[in-house]
């Protein structure tokens, strides 16, 4: 494998027996060949990259701000920031029974105080999250803004806000799509200062499962 500079540094896809493909914010090839075997270990790899990829897509925009300041290696991007910090730290079990660990899922890391006791509450297709401001906390400011995920891992899609209420708010509704039956929805909450330069860590605010309503 080498890096690729010239006429070709911003191609990606195959050229005859060379792949180019993007790797840490660089233009890599290599060469075409057929793998007969993996090691445990490589086997291990590959499965939590084909975990944790079809995850970060839909939340692809979300991410772009929640690592956009992040402090990340020379000519590294978001996405190889979220991939990095959830693919060993989001991931549980032990291989090949591996699956993504919802609560250890990071979206947005930065120095802003995260919210404190955020709670959230489904109400039809609406899910209402609810926070302290906690202005005492170092760090903290009025104009921070709430940003929002809602993420469904039966369809590997996901609704979000990026620059939703204030923190004074406390409160700040998320409208979800029309379902048809029964959705798990894993939900997330963070904070970014108004000049859009820092955010916080997002947390976990739990699972909640929409359910078609009786008649």
């Amino acid at each position: 494998m080498g890096l690729l500079d010239g006429a070709f540094g911003d191609f990606t896809g195959r050229i005859g027996n060379m792949v180019f493909y993007k790797l840490n914010g660089k233009i890599v090839g290599r060469t075409i060949g057929i793998v007969e075997t993996y090691s445990e270990k490589q086997e291990e790899v590959r499965m939590r990259t084909q975990l944790i990829s079809p995850f970060l897509t839909p939340l692809k925009d979300f991410i772009r701000v929640g690592f956009r300041n992040t402090p990340k290696p020379q000519d590294w991007d978001f996405y190889s920031v979220a991939t990095s910090v959830n693919k060993p730290g989001a991931i549980k079990g032990i291989y090949p029974n591996l699956e993504i660990n919802y609560k250890k899922v990071i979206l947005s890391l930065g120095s802003v105080p995260s919210p404190k006791n955020p709670k959230v509450i489904l109400n039809d297709n609406i899910l209402e999250f609810s926070w302290e401001p906690d202005l005492d906390a170092g760090g903290a400011d009025l104009l921070d803004q709430v940003m929002l995920v809602a993420y469904f891992p039966q369809t590997l899609k996901a609704v979000f806000i990026t620059s939703g209420a204030r923190r004074t708010a406390g409160t700040e509704k998320l409208k979800l799509p029309s379902f048809n039956e029964k959705t798990v929805i894993e939900t997330y909450i963070s904070f970014i200062t108004d000049d859009r330069t820092d955010v916080s860590n997002s947390v976990y605010t739990g699972r909640l499962t929409w359910k078609k309503p009786s008649k």
